[in-house]
């Protein structure tokens, strides 16, 4: 007799309802904990504990999504499909143990009678392209800076958000695990490392799978969803792994990457399959003549509408099978030679030998599959037609796979579905019929077919060992040999139509607020309206419109693969991730009234720009990399400028010139700055990426001070009265005394990075703006910042101050200008919504009366804003200021 032993938790369950007056009797949140308690007890193991996915349903413990997607019915125990398999005693299937008792039983009907209550399920914080941009970054951190450009990333985030369970994400996380190994040439199974608390980030080195720049290129050349962030943190994320979108979503990856052509070219796999075969060092034709092969054949595989030939061979890496399939011949096919019947050569029954070539009476074959081990013991796919050429998708004529949206046998994910064991195991047919039809075919022939096809024994066998070693591959993946293989689940979950929640968490909004979008945007409502209205959108509509929404949505630019720059020595990235082409500006420097301004370029050249008349006055050509940092001498005889490249360079206006470059820094030169002074005693100060600050002289070149070891540099400032440099990191704001270099203060730590910053002209005041649309304001020898302004949507980009630290100047990714009054306690802040891109540079001119501001896509705007100020400026200029530029008209917020 066998005994049951209950799980604690479902003890659990019948202590609940052993009394007559049953613990929680009615109480909705108790038949929730209940019902769960069994479910976790004798469904969970198969339906969601590690991923697994068996039914497709890997959700069996949220009792919210069960009854969501329609497999409990609220108050309807018989009309829910989940209660009947289980008091039917199909689910779990018969042969497990323990089964669920009477009682347990008794339980789910109970909860669904109730309604079917929801457990609570424990709150969800949202994570945002920030905070995954932040996770890799400090990934980055940990690892020595050359191994950095090896790292790419895959994303969950989108589906952490829309309330995805821990189980189903686990599943997506199988799945890419098996997947990435899938396509992999190395010989170790390395599955993703998550790099986050939720695990929804997850990171490969491109060396495990024997990877390069080509191969990311060439899967991001089809990726739908590229934004590039413009961050500063997103900006450190390219500079470290030398690639302009490091990050892709896991969830496309595994529908895509899964499907031919892409399948293929990740693999870098050839246009035949003689050129393949060579790759894995297999002769097949030499090893049919030197009967070194093992054959199977047989009517009725469920995938071919006809009979197959299996045949095996060794290969380099194991082993090595390919099929041969055939067109079903038409039922009155009939031939007469001389008043006989000739068979059809597409029978393998008839003609079991060949292909052609290789026998006296050869088979006619159609095309096949070949599958082959890699390295690691997982296994690769390949389609052929009749002449051995490779197919994306099979023919339907021959074969099909019913799972499939137009039942098209696809390379890669067709073949991973149906093969979930490796080889399916087949049992020979030939040999049976030769034994019993041995005048069917001449004595010579007779002792090649009993050589290629030893009979189903010898056969099972190998498919069985060859089963074997790929369960063992797949189990060091996380996922599990079953019938509901983990890649083909998750690509056609991606393929399903989508909602609102999954549209508006891939676009990182909730859905209260997508809907609200959707419908402020004539555009959207045409591409997605159907979302606001609880309809649906399919997979293939949403890719088409994602550009839009990106651009209506401000989202921030669209990734396009054809701009990609050149590439490393070693393949391994791009030589500037940050490069940019056409009209682009990462920084401004404007002179004092306006008319003129120096501009970072992502074209790798300083433009000297001519404010008025909109168009460049001279090119700085020197750079052999974007240029993110520029700075004009208080006389505006120089400019300076830092680059991707690692250098510090230093300007004549009136030449255009080099005079000076500083060559020590080893990443993107993120910010720069005059010193005080002139003559050749002029000092510059520059910051960097690789976490160093330096001051060094215009007239060799050579560092006064090198400070290091200050984390990610984002921009800094000197006091006009030469006392101080402020320099803004990832976390803090440091003050480092300029003659020395030696750190005088230090505030933070903060948790967005530093992203501009500004000291006011009596050197009294500093203000600081972060990545997260805060700004900070901070008189020189005070611990805590004096004031603290928030209202940006987006990271704060440039920043001024003037007027003794009253009034301070912002603008932002968000496209806004902002002008802080920090003496009022309450203030609406004037906006200027008029740029079209982020503001990446501000000023206060010297009229007192106006600022100037640049953008991104390099186009200057005015404001006027002495509306704002009320009186004449608290300090009045010692030298009559020019007047302001007649062509500069005013502007309104």
């Amino acid at each position: 007799m066998r005994r049951t032993f209950l799980t604690p938790l479902a003890l659990l369950a019948l202590m609940m309802l052993g009394s007559p007056a049953r613990a929680g009797e009615g109480d909705p949140k108790a038949l929730a904990l209940q019902a769960q308690t069994v479910l976790k007890a004798h469904c969970y193991r198969c339906h969601g504990q590690e991923g697994s996915v068996e039914g497709a349903l890997n959700y069996v413990t949220d009792l919210g999504k069960l009854v969501a997607r329609k497999k409990v019915v609220p108050g309807d125990p018989k009309g829910s499909r989940l209660y009947r398999r289980v008091d039917e005693g199909t689910m779990p299937p018969p042969d497990e143990h323990p089964r669920p008792s009477a009682a347990e039983i008794a339980v789910l009907k109970k909860w669904i009678e109730a309604g079917a209550p929801g457990g609570e399920r424990a709150a969800r914080t949202t994570v945002t392209q920030n905070d995954v941009s932040a996770a890799v970054l400090a990934d980055l951190e940990t690892m020595d800076r050359r191994a950095r450009r090896f790292q790419r990333y895959f994303t969950l985030t989108h589906l952490h958000n829309a309330g995805l369970s821990d189980e189903e994400l686990q599943t997506y996380r199988n799945a890419l695990a098996k997947l990435v190994n899938s396509l992999s040439w190395g010989s170790k199974i390395t599955t993703p490392v998550p790099v986050d608390a939720n695990r929804t980030v997850l990171r490969i080195d491109l060396r495990w799978f024997v990877w390069d720049a080509t191969v990311w290129n060439r899967v991001l050349q089809e990726y739908p969803y590229g934004v590039l962030d413009d961050s500063v943190t997103a900006r450190a994320v390219a500079v470290g792994t030398a690639a302009k979108q490091p990050l892709v979503r896991a969830d496309w990856f595994v529908g895509t990457a899964s499907r031919a052509p892409l399948y293929y070219d990740i693999l870098q796999l050839p246009a035949n399959l003689s050129e393949l075969e060579k790759q894995i060092r297999v002769d097949a034709a030499e090893n049919i003549r030197q009967e070194r092969v093992t054959r199977v054949a047989f009517n009725g595989s469920g995938i071919s509408r006809f009979n197959r030939v299996l045949e095996r061979h060794d290969s380099a890496q194991g082993m090595y099978w390919r099929t041969y399939d055939f067109d079903e011949p038409p039922a009155n096919l009939v031939d007469r030679i001389n008043g006989g019947l000739v068979p059809d050569r597409r029978n393998v029954f008839a003609f079991p030998l060949g292909p052609a070539g290789l026998a006296e009476n050869p088979f006619q074959h159609a095309g096949g599959e070949a599958i082959f081990a890699l390295p690691n013991g997982l296994h690769a796919y390949y389609l052929t037609n009749a002449v051995n050429a490779r197919l994306d998708k099979g023919p339907l004529a021959i074969v099909s796979d019913p799972k499939r949206p137009d039942r098209a046998v696809e390379a890669g994910v067709s073949c991973m579905s149906c093969h979930v064991t490796g080889i399916l195991p087949k049992a020979d047919q030939v040999l049976d019929h030769l034994a019993k039809n041995p005048r069917a075919f001449k004595p010579a022939e007779v002792e090649v077919i009993r050589a290629l096809y030893p009979g189903k024994d010898a056969g099972l066998k190998l498919m069985e060992a060859d089963a074997k070693k790929y369960a063992e591959a797949v189990a060091k993946t996380g996922a599990k040999v079953s019938r509901y293989e983990a890649v083909s689940t998750i690509t056609q979950k991606y393929e399903a139509d989508i909602d609102l929640l999954t549209a508006a968490s891939e676009v990182g909004l909730s859905a209260d607020a997508f809907r609200g979008r959707i419908g402020q945007s004539d555009a959207l409502v045409k591409h997605v309206g159907s979302l606001r209205a609880g309809g649906t959108v399919s997979r293939q509509l949403w890719v088409q419109a994602f550009g839009d929404i990106v651009r209506e949505l401000h989202l921030g630019g669209l990734y396009q693969s054809n701009l990609n720059g050149p590439t490393l020595r070693d393949n391994t990235g791009e030589l500037d991730p940050l490069e940019a082409r056409g009209d682009s500006a990462n920084g401004w420097a404007f002179t004092p009234d306006g008319r003129r301004a120096v501009v970072a370029s992502g074209d790798r050249s300083v433009r000297y720009y001519d404010v008025e008349g909109r168009r460049d006055i001279k090119r700085f050509v020197g750079h052999t990399a974007s240029v993110w940092a520029v700075a004009l001498s208080p006389d505006g005889k120089f400019a300076a400028s830092g680059s991707m490249d690692g250098t510090a360079r230093v300007w004549d206006v009136q030449s255009g010139l080099e005079v000076a470059k500083y060559t020590d820094h080893t990443s993107l030169v993120s910010a720069v700055a005059f010193v005080p002074g002139d003559g050749t005693n002029r000092g510059i100060v520059s910051g960097s990426f690789d976490g160093t600050v330096a001051f060094w002289k215009t007239a060799d070149g050579q560092p006064a001070w090198r400070a290091e070891h200050l984390g990610l540099v984002t921009a800094l400032a000197v006091d006009p009265r030469g006392g101080f440099v402020a320099v803004a990191t990832e976390n803090a704001l440091l003050v480092l005394d300029l003659a020395t270099g030696r750190e005088r203060k230090r505030y933070g730590k903060f948790a967005a990075p530093l992203s501009a910053v500004a000291i006011s002209p009596n050197g009294k005041w500093i203000a600081a703006g972060d990545d997260a649309g805060t700004v900070r304001v901070w008189l020189v020898g005070e611990d805590k910042a004096r004031f603290t302004l928030t209202g940006h949507e987006g990271g704060v980009r440039s920043v001024a101050i003037k007027d003794g630290g009253r009034w301070v100047l912002t603008g932002g990714a968000d496209r806004t200008l902002r002008l802080w009054d920090t003496s009022a306690a309450k203030q609406e802040v004037p906006i200027f919504r008029t740029h079209g891109a982020g503001v990446t540079g501000v000023a206060f001119l010297d009229n007192g009366t106006q600022t100037v501001s640049g953008d991104r896509d390099l186009v200057v705007l005015p404001w006027k804003i002495d509306t704002f100020l009320g009186a004449a400026p608290v300090v009045a200029p010692k030298v009559e200021p020019p007047k302001a530029p007649a062509r500069i008209p005013h502007a309104e917020p």
